[in-house]
């Protein structure tokens, strides 16, 4: 029996990423990678790699015979290159070092989430999608959410509903004028006002952007980079190069945790 090295290595790896992925639901850890509506399809590629690897096992030992006739080829692959298989080619060494680079990363360096210094470098926007500036009355009149949030007397901003209620506060500012409201997030310090953000993760981390709205606030304490807070205020407006923008009268607030969940989803 030949000990192939190259499809024994390839069988790990297979068994590597089933188990990671695995690890990451199992901890919870996997929802600070990707938006929670896609947990099942990454439980089912955890499957899919433990199903390759079993696959892949077979195909370790192999007879001398299988080696060295071309008969014994499968859809697979060929195996009568075993005489080669002690010589790992440099193009096979940097493939296996590209495709182990996530797996020693992932289970050997820790999971740090998203904060104020990532928000700087990904870039901040303080008003809303350009294709919502112009909005119409029919556009009002045709938001649900929107209507709900004009017959609440507080507008409770919470992990469900952050993202959307922020984007119609950022696109119908005027409307808000003088309602209260209460939110949690980070804090960003800058130039003329703290802004309270959250990162809002789409499909996953590397798509992750900024979302948030200005405070307004004589309490210095409130512009310490990166404390997660918890505000209570009023939505107020004010005008910025043309553009009429929200921004939060802070009445009252208070340090907070991070909580275990950071991001927001659409």
């Amino acid at each position: 029996m030949y000990f192939h090295t190259q499809e024994a290595i390839k069988a790990i790896i297979l068994l590597l990423f089933s188990g990671f992925i695995f690890m990451l639901h199992h901890t919870g850890e996997i929802i600070k990678f990707i938006n929670p509506q896609y947990t099942a399809f990454s439980q089912i590629a955890s499957v899919i790699f433990l199903f390759l690897f079993f696959i892949q096992v077979p195909r370790i030992f192999i007879s001398k015979e299988q080696a060295e006739d071309h008969d014994y080829c499968t859809i697979l692959g060929c195996n009568h290159e075993v005489g080669s298989a002690r010589k790992v080619p440099l193009k096979s060494v940097l493939i296996y070092s590209i495709v182990l680079f996530p797996l020693v990363t992932g289970f050997l360096l820790p999971y740090k989430d998203l904060g104020a210094a990532e928000a700087v470098k990904r870039g901040i926007c303080y008003t809303p999608n350009e294709q919502h500036l112009h909005h119409s009355e029919e556009l009002v009149t045709s938001n649900k959410v929107f209507h709900e949030m004009m017959e609440s007397p507080v507008l409770i901003l919470n992990n469900l509903n952050f993202s959307v209620y922020v984007n119609n506060i950022l696109t119908y500012p005027e409307f808000f004028d003088g309602k209260p409201l209460v939110l949690e997030g980070f804090i960003l310090v800058g130039d003329d006002h703290p802004f309270l953000a959250r990162f809002l993760v789409t499909h996953c981390v590397a798509d992750a952007h900024v979302t948030g709205l200005l405070l307004s606030s004589d309490d210095n304490n409130l512009r310490n980079a990166n404390d997660w807070v918890k505000v209570y205020g009023l939505v107020d407006t004010i005008e910025n190069n043309g553009q009429v923008l929200p921004i939060i009268q802070v009445k009252e607030w208070k340090q907070i945790d991070q909580p275990k969940i950071p991001y927001v989803y659409p």
